[in-house]
């Protein structure tokens, strides 16, 4: 099922084998042919893959085709991951490496490197044209371009029997009223409904559709099912067949003409059901042919992705939700209990599973239906408690019912977007997503590819997450940049990720060679881990992370020092490792073994106090986080030898007492959450801190910096103005504190007037706080923050 994540490992080969870097290694590798080989190879097995994930389901040899072609593509990117953290390994930078090329491959002492890479290139080469030459013998389609989706559904009508729709009326008499309600402007204005699949659009608009106040409102009503493609004529035609008319000519100019005849200053509702159009072109090209009704003519659209819904009308957008507990249960008894017999009242034990079984179906009335139905005819206790533990794969099974519906939403995602949904899967049911973090794991896993070169990774993977957003894959959490999936949809990631990701449980063993991404949860404790097939499956990992529900449960798990030994030498290939909370006191030097390591986290691991100058070893690393380490007292001293780092995450280090000499090479960085003045006076060891002249080229910096132990400037060689934060128009939150011990404390200093007047921020900033501020006065600059929207001091 996870062929978007198959696809996004081999769009990621075909871009990086056709850069100028690859090029370069050819050349001096005189391979240009295989390289050349494999990447068209991977591009023809690329075309065939939205295939043969389609005919996989009935056939065992597609499908054992797939795994072996997976394990390949994996394997190629290992090799290509390996070569450039042997090139960086000896200096060079993403800038010049191919400079670090030559150098690589020209000494003598190079040639057996040379040779045995040479030799891993040709076996590849020879193991993948073997795989695509076997696609043959299954006939494949090749899709150069994103084919067009089928959607396999029925197709809709007007009308619906109201004993039957259950939950609905509050949400029926809203929709009324928006209906009921004069245009202010247009002749004609849309209501959107928006939700996911199975969550009763459809219903609801039959509702609405047949009730006796919109027969009586409205002089002309009609009902079109889109469904599948967008297209204005066949659109246009179908309004006139349900308008009762004969379709006069079947061209263009003519059912247009038609069409406007028939609805001209008639008050009309026209609802369009299953809507898909992403389109906004399309959508005005047909809108135009219906603004000529009545004043008060409406327009009713059901959709599933709220971007449809805001390129029709983002105004009266109405977000439905899934039933409450009691409406669920009602709805179930009515599908599983027959009238007549009684089972509801007779068997409590019944009603106790069923509204376990309902509590599940999380509200989706096409889910407790499907449920239902099939348990309608079952009066064994036995039989409910099966299906109540078997909830996702007997659901799945069922070929008219949920999961064929929700799917449907997955098989319309661009292939680019099936990969990072499908990713989802490793977090938790309920868990709320932090959006940034997700970002993080899919640059890590090479998921995002931007179109051009001007484009940065993290804008890009933003646009793929208001994607998903926007067709309900998410929805908002408590607050802030967190977002959680509905249980459904979760599920429903599942579905199409996998063996490939896997959530670890006790009770059973759900891990095996084909799991590339784990997560583990916070009560899994590493003699867990080390008794499991964890780590002698770990192999061909490349993401393991440690995933909690709430901050208060960080702290639950331990790994020691020879635990984490064991798994870093057990999972080579990692992209990403999350080890947030395991009261790790020590990190070992093996760490700099995990050579395609780009995201690691040690956040909330409170007994560390010194990270290993291993990992600055680690060339290819852009994510690393020790947010809530609150004894560390230093980074890495060598940290300024990752020039690909992007993200250094290191709030609330309350201990932290410098940065690194060289920070200011470091001209990749995004994020850095605290930079600490160092005070010269407490200790004495290391070199000196250059001061705030490390932030000067630092101007790609987003988000917030914390700036700390202000009040010690005066003791390293620096000006203040040297920061550049005037530079800085990606920021939108600056702290300043005088104090880094106790952020309170402030003395009188007429200095500090001058010093904060040197740190005068960009105007784009929102958010300025000022801790421990002396001076008298606040500095001329504040009155130029027009952006600004929050003032603490």
């Amino acid at each position: 099922m996870a062929e978007g994540m198959l696809y996004g490992v081999a769009r990621k080969i075909i871009e990086e084998l056709g850069s100028w870097a690859f090029k370069e290694v050819a050349s001096l590798w005189n391979v240009e042919a295989e390289l050349e080989n494999i990447k068209n190879t991977v591009s023809t097995i690329q075309a065939v893959l939205r295939d043969a994930a389609e005919q996989q389901t009935h056939s065992h040899q597609v499908k054992d085709w797939l795994e072996k072609l997976k394990d390949a593509v994996y394997e190629v990117d290992d090799l290509l991951g390996e070569f450039f953290a042997e090139a960086l390994r000896q200096g060079g930078t993403s800038e010049n490496i191919a400079k670090k090329v030559r150098y690589l491959f020209s000494t003598p002492n190079r040639l057996v490197l040379r040779k045995e890479m040479s030799d891993k290139i040709n076996a590849m080469k020879q193991k993948l044209n073997a795989i695509a030459e076997d696609r043959k013998l299954f006939h494949l389609k090749e899709y150069h371009v994103e084919p067009p989706v089928s959607m396999d559904r029925e197709e809709t009508h007007s009308f619906v029997l109201d004993e039957k729709v259950i939950g609905r009326e509050d949400d029926k008499q809203a929709i009324i009223k928006l209906l009921l309600e004069p245009n202010n402007e247009e002749n004609v204005s849309i209501v959107p409904i928006v939700g996911i699949g199975g969550l009763g659009k459809t219903t609801l608009a039959q509702f609405v559709y047949n009730d006796k106040n919109i027969k009586e409102h409205f002089e002309l009503k009609m009902w079109i099912c889109i469904s599948d493609v967008f297209d204005v004529k066949m659109i246009i035609q179908k309004i006139i067949s349900a308008t009762g008319e004969k379709l006069e000519d079947h061209s263009m100019d003519k059912s247009q003409d038609q069409l406007r005849k028939i609805i001209n200053q008639k008050k009309y509702l026209l609802v369009l059901d299953d809507v898909w159009n992403e389109d906004p072109h399309k959508w005005e090209s047909l809108k135009d042919l219906l603004v000529g009704g009545a004043k008060g003519s409406k327009i009713v659209i059901t959709t599933r992705a709220r971007l449809v819904a805001e390129i029709t009308c983002p105004v009266s957008i109405y977000t439905l939700k899934g039933l409450n507990e009691e409406q669920s249960w009602l709805l179930f008894k009515q599908i599983a209990f027959r009238k007549g017999q009684g089972q509801g009242t007779n068997n409590p034990r019944l009603e106790e599973i069923g509204r376990e079984i309902v509590r599940k179906c999380q509200g989706i009335p096409l889910a407790i239906k499907s449920i239902g139905n099939l348990l309608r005819l079952e009066k064994t206790e036995h039989k409910w408690s099966y299906v109540n533990n078997n909830i996702l794969e007997i659901a799945s099974q069922q070929k008219n019912d949920i999961f064929p519906i929700l799917k449907l939403s997955y098989d319309h995602l661009p292939s680019h977007l099936k990969s990072c949904f499908a990713f989802c899967s490793l977090f938790p049911k309920d868990y709320e997503i932090d959006k940034v973090t997700l970002i993080q794991l899919w640059i890590a896993q090479g998921f995002i590819r931007p179109s051009n070169k001007s484009q940065e990774l993290e804008d890009v993977a933003d646009e793929y997450f208001k994607d998903l957003l926007w067709r309900s894959f998410f929805e908002e959490g408590m607050g802030g940049l967190r977002y959680k999936m509905h249980d459904l949809i979760h599920d429903l990631a599942q579905l199409v990720a996998g063996a490939e990701c896997t959530i670890i449980t006790l009770d059973r063993n759900n891990f095996d060679e084909k799991t590339r991404h784990v997560s583990i949860p916070f009560y899994i404790d590493s003699s867990f881990i080390e008794t499991s097939s964890l780590l002698v499956r770990a192999e061909k990992l490349r993401t393991c992370l440690l995933t909690f529900k709430s901050r208060n449960q960080y702290g639950a798990g331990e790994i020691d020092k020879s635990m984490m030994n064991k798994l870093i030498l057990s999972c080579r290939r990692l992209r990403a490792l999350g080890l947030c909370g395991v009261q790790i006191e020590r990190v070992p030097d093996s760490i700099e073994k995990l050579i395609h390591l780009t995201y690691l986290d040690f956040s909330w691991n409170k007994n560390i106090e010194t990270l290993p100058d291993a990992i600055s070893r680690l060339w290819k690393l852009q994510t690393l986080k020790v947010n809530n380490c609150r004894n560390l007292k230093e980074l890495p001293r060598d940290i300024r030898f990752l020039v690909g780092l992007r993200h250094l995450e290191n709030s609330y280090c309350e201990r932290l007492s410098h940065m690194p000499v060289g920070l200011g090479q470091m001209t990749c960085l995004q994020t850095l959450s605290s930079f600490v003045v160092r005070d010269n006076q407490a200790s004495t060891s290391g070199p000196i801190s250059s001061g705030l002249d490390e932030l000067n080229s630092l101007n790609s910096l987003r988000g917030e910096l914390q700036i700390s132990n202000l009040r010690c400037l005066k003791d390293v060689y620096s000006k203040p103005s040297a920061a550049n934060l005037r530079a800085k128009q990606y920021l939108d939150e600056l702290t300043l504190k005088w104090h880094a011990d106790n952020p309170f404390f402030c003395s009188v200093d007429d200095g500090d007037e001058k010093l904060l007047e040197d740190l005068e921020p960009h105007l784009n900033l929102k958010f300025l706080s000022v801790w421990g501020y002396g001076g008298v006065r606040f500095s001329s600059w504040l009155s130029l923050l027009t952006n600004l929207v929050s003032l603490d001091i």
